[in-house]
């Protein structure tokens, strides 16, 4: 069977492995969304209000089904524990053009260190690569994010370069990097 067309608007997947299930963001995610974004690292580096309020998550929930279904794509996936449905990510692929999707992610405070986003990110590429049929993911992130570019080291990314300027971040523009993964690369 030929991968799927990824400008599709399919329905919403759920990934998992023997620790993880990612899924659709869901309203009894909200509590543990709103506390995960209040952490200064993440807000250093992934773009959501600041000051990060419940009503922010509330409204990135209702609008994650809606988003997937956009021309502009954003499939994101609620990373849980798949014992006890504790929210422990997000990550996902936003679009691009037909054959090419950016992944993005963050971790919350809880879950850091535990491998959650690497496993979860690989779930994710692996779909991307089989189901949607990709040609290559790319992963950008601000010039001194370690820890996010030790995720997609792990996973098999190349980095490219730095871009100077290049992410718009609370009115600014940050310097940064951008890795590429191409289809047979996946670790």
């Amino acid at each position: 069977m030929p991968p799927t067309d990824p400008t599709d608007r399919t329905d919403p997947v759920q990934l998992s492995d023997d620790r993880l299930l990612l899924r659709l963001p869901a309203q009894s995610d909200v509590e543990a969304i709103a506390l995960a974004c209040q952490d200064a690292a993440l807000q250093r580096w992934v773009p959501v209000p600041v000051p990060y309020e419940r009503d922010h998550a509330v409204d990135f929930v209702a609008s994650r089904p809606e988003r997937w279904a956009a021309e502009d794509g954003e499939m994101t996936l609620a990373v849980t524990d798949r014992t006890d449905g504790r929210l422990l990510a997000m990550v996902g692929l936003h679009a691009r053009d037909a054959g090419m999707r950016e992944i993005g992610f963050w971790t919350a405070p809880w879950a850091r260190g535990s491998g959650v986003m690497t496993a979860a990110a690989r779930l994710v590429c692996r779909w991307g690569f089989e189901d949607l049929g990709l040609a290559r993911i790319e992963w950008w992130a601000g010039v001194g994010n370690h820890a996010s570019w030790r995720v997609a080291e792990k996973l098999g990314f190349t980095r490219e370069g730095t871009c100077r300027s290049r992410l718009p971040h609370r009115g600014n523009r940050l310097d940064g990097w951008v890795a590429g993964l191409l289809p047979g690369e996946l670790r």
